[in-house]
């Protein structure tokens, strides 16, 4: 279903918009996450811990039957030694338990820096933390940075194997703690409230609102990106170490673009499209018009289409044709597939190819094209064509590296430009091991979508289907079988208890939820009499299928359905 956050009409949902995407969809993650930390639903208000004083902040987290006043009176006058004593903070300190903490003598006043971290479940000993925060957002202390004199504070959030994003109380106990202790080190430091703390926050579980509130500083600001492409970096570091297994979509669609609207190229590989992906993944293009999109970069030039191609790589793309573009060439790569026959015509025009070029030097001199030059001059064929192009010019400069090439696609260079020098930079580093995380999505998606699509499962999960089509009032054919299979495989993988807490529903209330990730709006719409719990199978199953068929005729018809028929990407319903 639709990625919009816009979107008010009650409906299915399984990830956020493009945009605001919380992942990402990863070296050697082909094999990820199946579970994603839900809230349940019983919620009774428990008391307050009494800790003799009146809170100053009072913050409630969901647990399994009840809910917990957490972290109460994180107030920033109070040392982090009263609050402990207090029982605000539970203090896990023991003595010599703090070894390997970052520790400095009190005459340094360096100003302290700010970490936060999802736990690498891959590596369990890469960290020693000063704070773990709890699945149920309970802040642990192990070691006191105010009298180890820290000046490299790390915050830890524990997280269970195959978990990928934290918790809805543990994003915000982070942000809580953070905020504290930002305001703790600008009192006691004057230097600090001015010029700014750095906090590095890689796996974007710090709000905007804190960072901006609190004069910090990301470490890692991607300056020279667009918005779009900053947050999908941040989106990816959250796969990183989940020690997980099978990803489905509930959990990385957000990730990925999902905007390609045409079928593969006759020798398009896997490989090629799974870096098209990744490529596109952390570009975020437009969602409605993907192939449309028109992006001013930092750098003041412009970028096109779903690939954000510079004006710079559209000149790449033509030399590569000769100059001018060798008729000869051209039916070469028309045989070959990688260009398509109207576009091919086209570009043995002058006048044609000549309008391409002016275009393509505008936006590097910073003039934005109109989206009638780009569905002229760059339909959505041309695009995937180039594409291709690109990647396989790229291919000559630094190799098979999926995550590589989409560093240099992200560039804007010509690849005849991107050097060894480029790619080492902090910058192109993020990028690259982003892409190479998307690749793998990619490629896991792929895979998945080749076992499921048109497969009629056996045994329970083909009872359960049929069942469920037939209390929904459709037919329970061969091929409605394969579609519900699909839908539920890149939805939940299967998982009954899947809860997606962290795209734009879950930040609007109402997460999506069980085998086919409806809303609770969309699940209380066209679930029937009796089927009332959104974690069944059999109940999430019905209501997903009755909305399917009211909003798409059939679910034939579902946009994921339909792509992968096409030979296209699974999207989102």
């Amino acid at each position: 279903m639709s990625r919009h956050s816009e979107v008010v009409t009650p409906r299915l949902d399984s990830m956020g918009d493009g945009n605001a995407l919380k992942p990402h969809d990863q070296p050697g993650l082909h094999h990820q996450a199946v579970n994603l930390l839900s809230s349940p639903e019983g919620r009774s208000l428990a008391a307050l811990p009494n800790t003799g004083q009146t809170p100053d902040l009072h913050r409630v987290a969901i647990t399994d039957n009840h809910t917990v006043a957490l972290n109460a009176g994180l107030n920033p006058s109070k040392p982090l030694s009263e609050l402990s004593k207090a029982g605000v903070i539970d203090d896990k300190t023991v003595m010599g338990s703090d070894a390997g903490l970052d520790r400095h003598p009190a005459t340094d006043k360096e100003i302290p820096r700010i970490a936060v971290q999802l736990e690498n479940k891959d590596d369990p000993g890469n960290l020693k933390p000063h704070f773990v925060i709890k699945e149920d957002g309970k802040i642990e202390m192990r070691g006191n940075p105010e009298t180890l004199n820290s000046k490299d504070i790390q915050i830890n959030l524990e997280r269970k194997d195959g978990q990928v994003n934290p918790t809805e109380a543990q994003t915000k106990a982070a942000d809580e703690l953070v905020k504290y202790l930002a305001q703790r080190i600008s009192a006691s430091d004057p230097a600090a409230a001015k010029a700014g703390i750095e906090l590095n926050d890689k796996d974007d579980v710090v709000s905007k609102e804190t960072e901006q509130k609190q004069n910090l500083k990301p470490t890692e600001d991607l300056s020279n990106v667009t918005p779009q492409t900053r947050s999908a970096v941040q989106d990816s570091h959250r796969l990183s170490g989940s020690r997980g297994v099978d990803m489905p979509g509930a959990a990385t669609d957000g990730m990925m673009s999902h905007t390609r609207g045409v079928p593969r190229q006759p020798n398009e590989t896997d490989k090629t499209m799974g870096v098209k992906e990744a490529v596109a993944g952390l570009w975020r293009p437009d969602h409605d018009h993907p192939y449309e999109t028109i992006r001013k970069h930092p750098d003041g030039s412009y970028r096109v289409g779903r690939y954000g191609f510079s004006g710079k790589q559209l000149n790449a793309f033509m030399e590569s044709l000769g100059d001018p573009p060798d008729p000869a060439m051209i039916e070469k790569l028309i045989k070959e597939g990688k260009l398509p026959k109207d576009f091919a015509e086209k570009l043995k025009n002058p006048e044609f190819v000549a309008k391409l070029k002016g275009m393509a030097d505008k936006m590097n001199q910073g003039q934005a094209p109109g989206k009638s030059d780009i569905a002229t001059l760059l339909p959505k064929e041309a695009q995937e064509a180039i594409a291709t192009n690109l990647i396989d010019q790229l291919k000559t400069k630094v190799g098979d590296q999926p995550g590589a090439i989409s560093a240099g696609l992200l560039s804007g260079k010509a690849p005849k430009d991107f050097t060894a020098a480029d790619l080492s930079t902090p910058e192109a580093k993020q990028l690259s091991d982003a892409g190479q995380r998307l690749f793998d999505v990619a490629m896991n998606q792929q895979q998945i979508e080749q076992r499921v699509a048109g497969r009629i499962p056996t045994g329970e999960k083909r009872d359960l289907i049929e069942g469920a089509l037939t209390k929904a009032g459709v037919s329970d054919s061969a091929a409605n079988i394969a579609a519900v299979n699909l839908i539920v495989q890149r939805e939940s993988g299967w998982n009954p208890n899947i809860v997606n807490n962290w795209d734009s529903n879950a930040r609007k209330g109402t997460p999506s939820k069980g085998l086919m990730q409806t809303i609770g709006p969309t699940f209380d719409q066209y679930s029937i009499p009796g089927h009332k719990n959104i974690l069944n199978p059999e109940d999430n199953l019905i209501a997903g299928i009755r909305y399917a068929v009211s909003r798409y005729g059939s679910l034939q018809n579902v946009p994921g359905v339909k792509a992968v028929a096409q030979g296209r990407a699974y999207r989102g319903y």
